[in-house]
């Protein structure tokens, strides 16, 4: 699902471009992706601005899609 969220996400960014609020939070919360499961509210705001699909994916991901593998 964490592929599947980023997918959608630079879709959105894509289509998006013109205003700038999908790439802001499209950018903040693929930044946070790297790393970390992003908040709640910065998935609420992916899913009402840039992507309504990369946002129910984010919303929808569990902690161990995060968990760093060694």
């Amino acid at each position: 699902m964490k592929i599947a969220a980023k997918v959608f996400i630079i879709i959105g960014m894509i289509c998006g471009f013109w205003t700038i609020l999908p790439l802001i939070f499209g950018g903040v919360a693929l930044s946070q992706m790297k790393t970390q499961k992003p908040g709640v509210g910065i998935s609420v705001c992916v899913l009402l601005f840039c992507s309504l699909l990369g946002g129910i994916f984010l919303l929808c991901t569990k902690d161990e899609d995060y968990a760093v593998k060694e």
